[in-house]
């Protein structure tokens, strides 16, 4: 991000009465849980802290996601049967859930809907991984969760000029991220990565918050490894927003970047896409477990 795009962003969150937080020991154990050195008794430490945290830590670990032949007790246990980053995944959806799965006025959007795109997102950007070659899974499902974070610290600040925005598109005929702009000051894809930046997630998270709609705009200096996780949240983001799943005024209102081909070393005619995106259509049970884990549906 530039300093004058922060710095516009500074300035208009500085309006909004109250920012979403990340609870500050599900934090930590992400930040322990990204180094593979970390030991159980550690990050057991840690997540007692809060007790909530780990009723919902075990509660994941012992859900039909992971169908382990076994009840894990014991973080140790959930270390030694699921390893680091089947971990940092579970604390990511436990924290994404405490911040998405709330009404957003600003973008049309029910109470829950935010949270089921966003899993949509994730579950999808997983197996897109797969596909693609992306060794680090879990970090794409992290990124597709919170790819729209940005949407609640800006729902205020929409909600108060929704018909603003809607003449906007309208009027001037301008692109969902163009049209937040101009009526709040910045579109929730800079919100998002400034947040993220806040909430020190690594720096992977945030370029894939910032440019999951426009991957073809990323920084020169992204590594390999960092261009192909935006290409793959976007090729995500797409798919999730095709199938209507938790969509609200922005709707289809974005269009693919064809640069993401080159970036997955993908055939220029993509084709391949529609075979994608139709497998993807199949694994619609992955993404109810999740949603039932949480009492969703």
């Amino acid at each position: 991000m530039s300093i004058d795009s922060q710095v516009t962003v500074e300035k208009m969150l500085s309006q909004i009465d109250s920012l979403p937080e990340l609870p500050a020991v599900a934090l930590k154990v992400s930040q322990l849980l990204d180094d593979p050195s970390t030991d159980a008794k550690a990050l057991g430490d840690v997540i007692m802290l809060d007790p909530g945290l780990l009723t919902e830590v075990l509660k994941l670990c012992n859900s039909a996601q992971y169908s382990l032949s076994r009840k894990i007790a014991t973080i140790s246990e959930a270390v030694a049967l699921l390893g680091h980053r089947a971990l940092r995944q579970i604390v990511f959806t436990i924290i994404s859930h405490g911040v998405l799965n709330r009404e957003v006025n600003g973008y049309g959007l029910e109470a829950g809907a935010l949270w089921e795109n966003s899993v949509t997102c994730g579950v999808y950007a997983k197996h897109l991984a797969i596909k693609a070659g992306f060794m680090d899974t879990e970090l794409a499902f992290i990124a597709g969760l919170l790819r729209d974070i940005g949407k609640i610290a800006l729902d205020c600040h929409l909600s108060r000029k929704s018909q603003a925005l809607q003449q906007i598109i309208r009027g001037q005929k301008l692109s969902f991220l163009n049209a937040e702009e101009q009526t709040a000051g910045a579109n929730h894809s800079v919100v998002g990565a400034y947040l993220s930046h806040q909430w020190n997630l690594p720096e992977k998270l945030t370029l894939a918050i910032q440019w999951h709609h426009a991957p073809s705009r990323l920084p020169q200096t992204a590594s390999t490894e960092e261009c192909k996780l935006v290409a793959l949240i976007h090729l995500a983001d797409i798919f999730t927003m095709m199938t209507g799943t938790g969509t609200g005024i922005d709707g289809l209102m974005y269009s693919l970047d064809d640069h993401v081909l080159k970036m997955l070393d993908l055939p220029p005619d993509g084709l391949i896409l529609e075979q994608w995106y139709a497998e993807l259509l199949e694994i619609q049970n992955e993404i109810e477990i999740v949603l039932l884990t949480f009492g969703n549906h």
